[in-house]
């Protein structure tokens, strides 16, 4: 699970299981047993993550199908993933 940011690759945590449904998501990080949920969108920029899709790709679906600006569907997109990384269930690897 990787997506290109900047100069850099997020990747999903090895120590992360997800469950993605109808209604959102679901992380459990496995060491300590913490859970995390999110609505569609959260869950549609994880499903993101697992396809390998760009982080331009991202934003431009979350733009049609929410039917928002680029500008907005950025910063969400963005915000998602650095709480995403804050949590540990994503890490930053510097590409070379």
């Amino acid at each position: 699970m990787k997506i290109q940011l900047n100069n850099s690759e997020l990747t999903a945590s090895a120590d992360v299981a997800s469950s993605v449904h109808e209604e959102g998501v679901v992380l459990l990080r496995i060491s300590d047993g913490q859970m995390f949920a999110s609505n569609v969108t959260g869950a549609r920029i994880w499903c993101g993550l697992k396809e390998r899709l760009s982080l331009e790709v991202i934003i431009n679906n979350i733009c049609n199908d929410y039917q928002i600006d680029e500008t907005t569907a950025r910063g969400h997109v963005q915000r998602f993933l650095v709480e995403l990384e804050r949590q540990k269930l994503i890490q930053r690897e510097i590409s070379s």
